[in-house]
């Protein structure tokens, strides 16, 4: 109790739920979040009141942006103090052995909702009339432990949902735990399952596992237990494939050390994860050495399969197969190329040329550290050609604010050697910060004086 800070808007809305004949308890990641100091970013509640009566209890306390697309699975959304909450009302689900969609039966009782919760640590709640915690599950305990435990036999929970067999593992590596045995040999056997799900969904759930801190925990636990054949099967072939120490590294490796080393942005993460992933069919033996001559193109058609199958939106699909395809533009600069190389390879990069650099830093993987600062010498030096020459770009986009044209019509002059020193002075102004690009007025000014003293230009 000592690690709980209940909002006194949270107790007020309990009240008003109470005087209204319902019970109102937080619970779930919220209780969670609470008892690891951690920040709540949504406010779980649930009730034995039904969805209409929710949304109207929580309408008159005031709260704003009410949302009901879960209404008819039993859960308001709103918003108080910039606070989010959900609340909902005491349910059972379940799916069906072909049906994406769960089957909802709403319930009575606050101990028959934590039944089904999915893992202990998210099934504790805290009763806002009796003010106490409700702990039928010790998830306490096991907070205490640092362990994700299914709630009650691991196979029915994930034969229920077998989404939250993808949940344990983000659980894992979002809170730094681990998955005790039973409920790790659950997934094992329920895994077949998990192909019901909807792509949509499973996709959310690789989102924030991706963004976690050490996401590499989750790939290996995704390949022990045989969740990653519904998920990436196309990382598989990377796998199984083993190099002699001096002939190259091990790609499957190589794959989830650039994945933590990579920053926390879900297109690098995703690029991280699949930049190396064709490497198993375009690897050539040329001599002692492993080559995989075009394996960031045929990689880069491979992440738009593999994001496409999880519904990513088009400008997403579009940007991540872009990062691949070009992830290999920075470490293949050998220092020799042309100031119309650099500009061709920014212009091909075009938005993700940040991104690039960060994804080559990241990239950049070994031991031998000569080698590696060589690399990001290379990297620095790349940048700083790109800065200049775009600087000059910008520069030579700087005009005299008088064109030749606009000279011969002021001084009913025709065209000859006359104008080009007027012009140059007049940029030499502009650049020097004497004189604006469109002021047109002081700049006749100037050209008018410049022909006066000297009369010879004419």
């Amino acid at each position: 109790m000592a690690n709980l800070n209940i909002p006194e808007w949270l107790k007020k809305l309990g009240e008003d739920f109470k005087e209204s004949g319902f019970e109102l308890s937080i619970v779930g990641g919220a209780i969670r979040n609470q008892l690891l100091n951690l920040p709540v970013k949504e406010w779980d509640l649930t009730t034995n009141a039904r969805p209409d009566k929710i949304e109207q209890i929580i309408r008159s306390f005031g709260c704003k942006k009410i949302g009901t697309i879960g209404k008819r699975f039993g859960t308001i959304t709103g918003e108080f103090n910039s606070e989010p909450i959900e609340v909902t009302t005491y349910r059972s689900e379940d799916y069906s052995i072909d049906s994406r969609k769960p089957i909802v039966e709403f319930g009575s009782s606050l101990e028959e909702d934590l039944a089904r919760r999915d893992f202990t640590v998210n099934a504790i709640a805290y009763d806002l009339e009796k003010n106490k915690l409700i702990d039928p599950y010790d998830g306490q305990g096991d907070i205490e432990d640092k362990i994700i435990r299914s709630v009650g036999d691991a196979r029915d929970r994930f034969n229920e949902d077998p989404l939250r067999m993808l949940r344990a593992i983000r659980f894992m590596v979002q809170l730094n735990f681990e998955i005790e045995p039973e409920t790790l040999g659950g997934i094992k056997v329920e895994k077949e399952r998990f192909a019901i799900l909807s792509s949509e969904r499973v996709a959310g759930e690789m989102d924030k596992i991706l963004l976690a801190s050490k996401p590499s925990r989750a790939i290996e636990v995704m390949v022990e237990t045989g969740l990653i054949n519904y998920i990436l099967p196309e990382l598989l072939p990377s796998i199984n494939i083993e190099f002699e120490a001096h002939q190259h590294k091990d790609i499957y490796h190589h794959i989830l050390q650039v994945l933590d080393q990579t920053p926390p942005i879900i297109e690098l993460r995703w690029c991280a994860l699949l930049h190396d992933i064709a490497k198993p069919q375009t690897r050539r033996r040329v001599g002692n050495e492993w080559h995989f001559l075009g394996h960031e193109n045929v990689g880069s058609r491979t992440a738009k399969n593999v994001l496409r199958r999880l519904k990513y939106s088009n400008e997403f699909v579009d940007y991540v197969s872009k990062l691949v395809y070009l992830h290999q533009r920075i470490p293949n600069d050998d220092g020799l190329w042309t100031d119309g190389a650099v500009r061709r390879f920014v212009r091909d990069a075009g938005e993700t040329l940040d991104d690039l650099f960060a994804f080559a830093e990241a990239d950049s993987t070994g031991g031998n550290q000569v080698k590696l600062a060589k690399y990001k010498a290379g990297r620095d030096k790349l940048k700083e050609r790109i800065a200049k020459l775009e600087e000059e770009a910008e520069i030579a986009k700087i005009k005299s604010p008088l064109s030749g044209e606009e000279l011969m019509e002021m001084f009913h002059r025709p065209a000859g050697a006359w104008i080009k020193p007027i012009k140059e002075k007049l940029l030499e102004m502009v650049l020097d910060g004497e004189l604006k690009e469109d002021d047109k007025e002081k700049a006749a000014e100037i050209a008018r004086q410049l022909v006066r003293d000297n009369p010879i230009q004419t």
